[in-house]
């Protein structure tokens, strides 16, 4: 859906981050409201969660997750390497009159203290050991659990592994007891105009000639009547949450 790259930190860590710009944003935006796909992930983390819980969420992103968490906890520490995203995160958490999230630019391996709850949401391959050691009681990772975006014109997809059985494998073989919640969620691109549609799929397809592009719209986009987004490309994104109690 939205073009990644990958940063190693000191201590190991991969995060799996998206190149932040205007354009990926606003789409990212439009999706998460149209969908209403965080709000549907949230309601499955927030039983996992107490009131007066301090939770760190590494590699945030917008934080679009913490916006719907954070009437739910204490505080929210927010840390994301993508200053773009941070502040971002930082305006729309004012906007919405949520004084408990505080947002950090830099890299997960600069954190030293303790959280109550560690988040690690859609964030690419790490050390779960090492992570452990910042949670006091219940570490919470989302992973895909999807092989293929169905974004873009088949031949160009790219193959991504499936997420889950991988953290199953790293968790069984270092003996940590989790709970396994797999679900899936809608979390398509709405879209503005058909040009707008056109750019999109090019973005993250970006060897596919017009032609190819026009031929993959007609058969998979939907035509909504509305105003603001008349088109949509439809995705049910397949999700893992691994519960992980210290």
């Amino acid at each position: 859906m939205y073009r990644h790259i990958s940063l190693i930190t000191n201590k190991g860590l991969v995060q799996s981050q998206i190149t932040w710009d205007e354009n990926s944003s606003r789409r990212f935006l439009d999706a998460s409201v149209y969908s209403g796909f965080h709000k549907a992930l949230a309601r499955k983390i927030i039983p996992y969660l107490y009131p007066d819980d301090t939770l760190c969420d590494i590699g945030c992103g917008l934080g679009r997750l913490d916006l719907e968490l954070a009437p739910h906890v204490s505080e929210i520490l927010a840390i994301d390497v993508s200053e773009y995203a941070v502040n971002t995160l930082k305006r729309d958490a004012n906007r919405a009159g949520l004084k408990n999230i505080s947002v950090r630019c830099g890299d997960a391996a600069e954190l030293t203290s303790g959280f109550d709850v560690i988040l690690l949401s859609l964030f690419g391959i790490y050390d779960t050991f090492g992570t452990l050691g910042l949670c006091r009681r219940r570490f919470i990772r989302i992973v895909s659990a999807s092989k293929k975006s169905g974004l873009y014109p088949e031949r160009h997809r790219r193959e991504v592994k499936d997420a889950v059985p991988l953290v199953q494998n790293e968790l069984d073989a270092q003996g940590i007891e989790y709970k396994l919640e797999l679900c899936s969620f809608e979390f398509g691109q709405p879209l503005r105009t058909w040009q707008d549609a056109a750019s999109f799929v090019l973005s993250n397809a970006p060897e596919a000639g017009p032609g190819e592009i026009d031929i993959f719209l007609d058969e998979n986009i939907e035509r909504t009547g509305r105003g603001d987004f008349p088109y949509y490309l439809p995705y049910l994104k397949e999700l893992g949450i691994f519960i992980i109690d210290k």
